[in-house]
């Protein structure tokens, strides 16, 4: 191994720990560990390959009181983020949380890494690096399979860490670990980027339901004649989860009987999701039979379990039904 072959190894590997990294940030429910597995394989990698790139770091610092070379500064940061997405990812899998800060572990971890991967394709067109046959020799690959080998060992020992340090049970195969207090009041107020909690008033507010070319609004006193229930975890992005009773309306009961397709589900600050309709979906208007705050989505939030919190939609003024697919929507709202 030498600093070329390094180079290109890493303009493969930081990808890679973004993609896998993605994966768990969608997933939910399902074949989550073996991603998160190949998550940290791959991001340690980038710690395997350090004492080949090493060198290449210190002749451009070096360099820099001679002469300015395309890239110092981009470099400089890529490395800087490139650390602290290795720290804080080790940080949250030992579970050092925050969940009650403006930002946890987690969310500095996914911050840093996608800034990573944009400096990791500024630095590649600034300093392009070509590939030569010998690179796909045999050689190359045993060296690869080796390195590659002491990175699922030192996965191992993070995740043997992370075992150590957590109480068995609080942490899920997303990554996150249970709150600490099962307390509704202890469940951090979150929302999609710059969402902000809206001002809705209660005896004013409706919810818009259309199906079938007609529509309907219902009022909060005409919701309260159901009382559907439904135990939940949520799993939110920042790192945390709580497994809560919810209780409202199940979805099915505002559309036509026998509904099937999808439903497009919209928030007051016109956030929206698009999910299969199935029996599980609620349209929560309390938790642990207390009404919803307005910071936890009142007067109705969206409960989809087995999904990421950003799929269970705050502050719901419409649902809209149709045949559409639900691939048609990004897996990650653009609003």
């Amino acid at each position: 191994m030498n600093g070329r072959l390094a180079n290109l190894a890493l303009l493969v590997v930081v990808p890679l720990a973004a993609a896998t990294g993605f994966m768990m940030f969608v997933l939910g429910s399902g074949p989550v560990w073996p991603v998160a597995i190949l998550h940290g394989v791959v991001a340690l990698l980038v710690v395997v390959l350090v004492p080949w790139k090493s060198p290449v770091v210190r002749r451009v610092l070096r360099r820099a009181g001679r002469q300015q070379r395309p890239g110092r500064v981009t470099s400089l940061v890529l490395g800087i983020s490139v650390v602290l997405a290795l720290v804080t990812g080790i940080v949250h899998v030992v579970g050092v949380l925050f969940a009650s800060s403006t930002v946890t572990t987690l969310q500095l971890h996914v911050g840093v890494g996608i800034l990573a991967v944009v400096l990791t394709v500024a630095h590649a067109l600034q300093r392009r690096v070509r590939s030569r046959r010998t690179d796909l020799s045999r050689r190359s690959f045993v060296r690869l399979g080796v390195l590659t080998a002491v990175a699922i060992m030192l996965e191992a020992g993070v995740q043997a860490t992370g075992a150590l340090t957590a109480r068995r049970g609080i942490r899920r195969p997303t990554g996150s670990f249970q709150l600490a207090s099962s307390s509704v009041t202890a469940i951090p107020a979150t929302s999609w980027l710059f969402d902000q909690v809206p001002e809705l008033d209660l005896t004013s507010w409706r919810l818009a339901v259309t199906a079938g070319g007609s529509s309907r609004d219902w009022s909060l006193a005409e919701l309260a004649r159901w009382q559907d229930r439904q135990v939940a975890v949520l799993d939110c992005t920042g790192g945390w989860w709580t497994e809560q009773e919810w209780s409202g309306v199940r979805l099915s009961r505002l559309l036509p009987p026998g509904a099937g397709g999808t439903v497009d589900v919209t928030s007051a600050t016109g956030y929206s999701r698009r999910l299969p309709l199935t029996d599980q979906l609620l349209l929560a208007t309390a938790i642990d039979g207390v009404s919803l705050s307005p910071a936890h989505g009142a007067p109705a939030r969206l409960v989809v379990p087995g999904r990421r919190g950003y799929h269970w939609v705050k502050w719901v003024v419409r649902i809209s039904h149709d045949d559409r697919p639900w691939w048609v929507e990004p897996p990650l709202p653009v609003h």
